[in-house]
């Protein structure tokens, strides 16, 4: 299983662009809207995400809400001349995530306004896929004993079957909902229903590859760099150390958007200057919303409301 997970894979306004735009672009706006009647903390941040095809970020926007009720408008420009897939949503502390499907947006030299976009409040989907049948987008995200997938504003859970060949998942409550993944290629059936033909779109880099050591909390160089890491792995694990106590957890990751739950920790006493350096990144590693890879030089760069907060390298 952990072989096919691999391969799926501040107040105003905030922007981050990981790729450059050299023109041409043109104007994408919409709404988010937020059907339950909620009362939204004041650290809630807007978000708008939009990728490449391959998950590369391309350029992402975050905004506090200041106590602003939905829909939330949003304006951005971005690139012409490639299909993007875009998301929506909003994250509060908590790891509280409203998050739209994915929507496809194809190439060309026109605004578009792609209207309102619904946010839903995601439950833990790990490192989160994006498989491609016909036009339709599913999301997919591998858990440790579980499979999620997310189509039609519903979120189903598959566990595994038996299978003479690839890997084969259902919902043990509606038996006609399967996936059934080979490589790259996926059989994917809803109510008995089978969906065209889906593929799997890999990444060109994906942060469960390998080991990183961190290299500056904030814009703090870190103590002993070479004896910290963080580890993320295929099925939403998460493992870390700044060179003291070893903290577990897990994320969540679709396309640009990168959360962090809850963290247990061992309770080791820290020499001077490691403790103070693990509680400022115990503290700032719950308020990350996003994430930058470099494809040129290979370094990730965590971001909250647009900042980087978390450096880290190979």
């Amino acid at each position: 299983m952990l072989r096919l997970v691999t391969a799926l894979m501040s107040c105003g306004l905030f922007a981050t662009a990981a790729l450059a735009i050299d023109a041409p672009s043109r104007s994408l706006s919409g709404e988010i809207v937020v059907l339950e009647r909620m009362a939204l903390p004041e650290d809630t941040v807007v978000i708008v995400d939009v990728t490449t095809e391959k998950d590369a970020t391309v350029k992402g926007l975050r905004r506090l809400t200041q106590e602003a009720q939905s829909p939330f408008p949003f304006s951005l420009d971005i690139p012409a001349d490639q299909p993007l897939v875009l998301r929506v949503g909003l994250r509060s502390m908590e790891d509280a995530l409203w998050m739209s499907e994915p929507v496809l947006i194809e190439a060309g030299e026109d605004a578009v306004d792609i209207g309102s976009l619904r946010a839903q409040r995601l439950p833990q989907m790990g490192f989160v896929g994006l498989l491609y049948c016909g036009n339709q987008l599913v999301e997919t995200g591998f858990l440790p004993d579980t499979v999620r997938i997310r189509l039609n504003e519903q979120v189903m859970t598959l566990v595994p079957q038996p299978a003479a060949s690839g890997a084969l998942y259902a919902d043990p409550d509606n038996p006609a909902t399967t996936l059934h993944m080979k490589e790259d290629a996926a059989l994917l059936r809803i109510d008995g229903a089978e969906l065209s033909e889906c593929s799997l779109r890999r990444p060109d880099m994906d942060i469960t590859q390998g080991v990183w050591n961190v290299s500056a909390i904030e814009d703090a160089a870190v103590l002993f760099a070479s004896r910290t890491e963080l580890v993320f792995f295929p099925d939403g694990r998460l493992s870390a150390s700044v060179g003291c106590n070893r903290l577990i957890g897990n994320y969540r990751r679709l396309g640009g958007v990168l959360t962090v739950g809850r963290l247990a920790s061992t309770l080791m006493a820290c020499p001077d200057g490691l403790g103070e350096q693990e509680e400022r990144f115990k503290a700032i590693l719950p308020k990350v919303d996003g994430y930058v890879l470099d494809a040129e030089t290979g370094r990730l760069t965590l971001t909250a409301k647009g900042r980087a907060v978390l450096r880290v390298r190979k």
